[in-house]
């Protein structure tokens, strides 16, 4: 008892998520909220294979509790299928704060910049020092946990050495004007594994990464943000050293981290200048991420990529009228390694124009084009890849706002397409999808009626085959005895066209009603209906149907 009791204090004082300790007497001593629902459910199919059990149900639970303003939330199932408990402080962390100190302890997850330290969480402890517009950090932790290689397992298990780290940062600024300059160091360690694993390739890294991260406020109205980092990446520090005549790579970095025939060194950089006026905001942007990059205080980067962006946006007319446009150019192939160079041109402009309170339109075009070119090879002609995608939008709406009764319609028209320069593929990979969809509904104010219907038409055209699904749909919600019954009902009729011939007509009805007995007790009554009927041998005719009853307990 006595060790369940620790857990449970533990898990409350490692629960403080930026918790002011000035302000914590002001707390209540203990809150307990949460909820409880139980849910069950009646299932019946006729004419394929039934996808669950004729009857099922579960309860679940989200019960909270709350210490002097810490929070220590549990989530619970039992079903037919499953017992689950859940303690979302398995990873435990509190981030204590007072005036300009502020500490991690336990599991944290902060970010530093996007090149360094970017959510990588680590289990330790870091301190955050900002007195006046000095800004200093240090973090140590354990960013990942030893797992042994397991070949008997039934499901697989990707074994991992224990790698620890660490990162530390200095800077002079304020949050939206600053410059840091950032270290980060860790490393796997070999011995914390009982044995090398043989089925799985798994190598001893080691990294240290070197980061500026600036944000400068030129003017009201100019802003300049820069991130560069590099990073020397030891894929296995195993291998074998440098000899002797080796150039000042190794005399570079040795000092550093253990530099070995597997070492490499690798840049990111990514810009962006700005003007942000009133009416008008215009950014170019600019990144460079070398291939191979890696930062062990981050999760992922997509590398080997080199793109420069223009962003201007407009807002006109008393904000009646806005543009939103963009245009960039990328590449691959930073370093000349690849077969082939990808060249991408990217560009796209949303315009929205509100005329009063009745009408307004919206619109969007945008442009994706790639091309293949020289690399190590020449590209083959008959296989070369270099295709145009585009996607074009229009939508008008309408809002009629009532004393007695209000109304809103809203049309998409939406086409995409992508047109292959290569004859060659064109056949394979041409293709046109267009969409047609109309939404209306009706709001009766004072009898809280709602009524909806739509429309919807989608056409897809390939070399292989033509798809179209041709449907509409109604609805009602309605609420009742001063809002303590809400119901819902809705139902929708798709045909489906295969290749110009009826495919399958498809019926689903759906209707949800939901009563609070009181504020903490409520009932929920849920109904679905499909029916698909095929028109051909291929596609399957069945109905299926379930009914959900739940009761919900909150507190």
């Amino acid at each position: 008892m006595k060790k369940y009791l620790l857990l449970f204090l533990l898990g409350a004082f490692y629960g403080l998520n930026a918790q002011d300790i000035e302000n914590i007497a002001q707390e209540k001593p203990f809150v307990f909220s949460g909820a409880f629902t139980l849910y069950g459910s009646n299932y019946h199919v006729d004419g394929i294979t039934p996808r669950r059990k004729d009857f099922s149900w579960y309860l679940t639970g989200n019960p909270n509790f709350r210490i002097y303003g810490i929070d220590i939330p549990f989530t619970f199932t039992v079903s037919e299928q499953e017992r689950s408990f859940r303690q979302p402080f398995n990873q435990f962390s509190v981030t204590p704060s007072y005036k300009w100190v502020k500490l991690h302890l336990g599991y944290t997850n902060i970010t530093w910049s996007p090149f360094t330290w970017a959510g990588q969480t680590a289990l330790g402890a870091g301190i955050e020092l900002n007195p006046g517009k000095f800004r200093f950090g240090f973090l140590y932790g354990r960013l990942n946990r030893a797992v042994e290689e397991d070949v008997t397992s039934i499901e697989p298990v990707t074994p991992a050495f224990k790698r620890t780290g660490y990162s530390a940062r200095i800077g002079y600024g304020t949050e939206t004007s600053h410059v840091d300059l950032i270290f980060l160091k860790g490393h796997d360690h070999l011995s914390s594994l009982d044995s090398i694993p043989k089925e799985t390739v798994v190598l001893p890294m080691e990294n240290a990464v070197f980061g500026i991260s600036t944000k400068l406020k030129l003017t009201e109205t100019l802003f300049w943000d820069v991130d560069v980092a590099g990073s020397v990446v030891t894929r296995d520090t195993r291998s074998e050293q440098f000899s002797g005549d080796d150039p000042g790579f190794t005399e570079s970095f040795s000092s550093i981290l253990n530099v070995n025939t597997s070492s490499n060194f690798y840049t990111a950089l990514q810009t962006e200048f700005g003007y942000a006026g009133k009416y008008v905001k215009v950014k170019v942007k600019y990144k460079r991420i070398e291939p191979d990059y890696q930062s062990m205080g981050a999760y992922y980067f997509q590398t080997d990529v080199e793109n420069i962006t223009l962003e201007p946006s407009f807002n006109l007319f008393k904000s009646t009228l806005r543009i939103n446009s963009s245009i960039g150019q990328q590449r691959d192939n930073l370093l000349d390694q690849k077969s082939f160079t990808s060249k991408r041109l990217i560009g796209n402009i949303n315009v929205d124009w509100t005329a009063g309170t009745v009408f307004g339109i919206n619109a969007l075009y945008s442009n994706y084009s790639s091309d293949q070119s020289r690399g190590l090879k020449i590209p083959n002609e008959q296989l070369k890849q270099t295709y145009v995608s585009q996607n074009a939008m229009l939508s008008p709406r309408l809002t009629f706002i009532k004393e007695k009764m209000s109304h809103m319609h809203i049309l998409i028209a939406n086409r995409q397409w992508m047109e292959d320069r290569n004859r060659n593929t064109a056949a394979q990979t041409e293709y046109q999808v267009d969409n047609l969809n109309y939404t209306g509904s009706l709001i009766f104010n004072q009898s809280a009626l709602t009524l909806t219907g739509s429309y919807l038409l989608t056409v897809f055209d390939a070399s292989l085959n033509s798809n179209r699904l041709n449907g509409f749909s109604l609805g009602a919600n309605k609420s009742f005895f001063q809002n303590k019954l809400n119901s819902g009902v809705s139902a929708s009729y798709t045909m489906h066209e295969l290749n110009s011939d009826p495919f399958a007509d498809i019926l689903n009805i759906t209707s949800q009603h939901n009563y609070n007995l009181t504020s903490h007790h409520g009932l929920t009554l849920l109904f679905n209906f499909l029916s698909n009927k095929g028109k051909i041998p291929s596609s399957e005719s069945f109905t299926e149907y379930n009914i959900d009853l739940g009761y919900t307990y909150t507190f």
